[in-house]
């Protein structure tokens, strides 16, 4: 009960994660990005704004990338949109329209690709896999175009254990990998 007092739902500029971490996005720290937190939060997002006739979350689609590049940039690809667990997915043309929002997504970006281990700002092969996603994606899911391969829309739970395995499994081939070349 002690516990319950001393959260705050009004903590200035902070938001509470899933795990219990508050997080404030416009002066983040390593301490507060959480691989779980991410996973979570990218499940339960709807990509383009939720305005599709069934749920395909964030995460989902992070994995999906995933599918499409070679070995080296695929913890780069998968976290691709780690922030928007913090910031939200908001679709591109009204991200464009909020001013500052594109320096808080880099500087949160920069945070998680050091906490991870990955390089960024993205390199473009991570890029051109995301736009070629996002036009399977809007062509299968948004306009029902049957001249595409289908997505099997995941569940938010689905979507979160297919992110966290496919992290893990990642993270120990970096390990495997370090250790060999020792």
């Amino acid at each position: 009960m002690e516990n319950i007092k001393s959260e705050n739902l009004y903590t200035p500029n902070c938001i509470r994660t899933f795990s219990g971490i508050y997080i404030n996005v416009f002066e983040p720290t390593l301490e507060m990005i959480c691989i779980e937190d991410i996973a979570h939060a990218l499940s339960h997002q709807c990509r383009f704004g939720g305005h599709l006739s069934e749920f395909y979350s964030v995460a989902q689609h992070s994995v999906l990338c995933t599918d499409l590049v070679e070995d080296n940039f695929k913890l780069q690809t998968l976290l691709h949109d780690a922030s928007e667990a913090y910031l939200l997915d908001i679709p591109s043309p009204i991200k464009q329209g909020l001013s500052d929002y594109k320096k808080i997504e880099h500087n949160l970006m920069l945070l998680i690709a050091e906490k991870f281990n990955f390089k960024y700002p993205l390199d473009k092969e991570v890029k051109e896999v995301d736009s070629h996603l996002l036009n399977w994606e809007w062509n299968t899911l948004m306009l029902k175009n049957n001249t595409h391969p289908p997505i099997n829309c995941l569940s938010s739970l689905g979507a979160k254990n297919e992110f966290l395995k496919v992290f893990y499994e990642l993270r120990s081939m970096k390990t495997e990998s370090l250790q060999s070349s020792l």
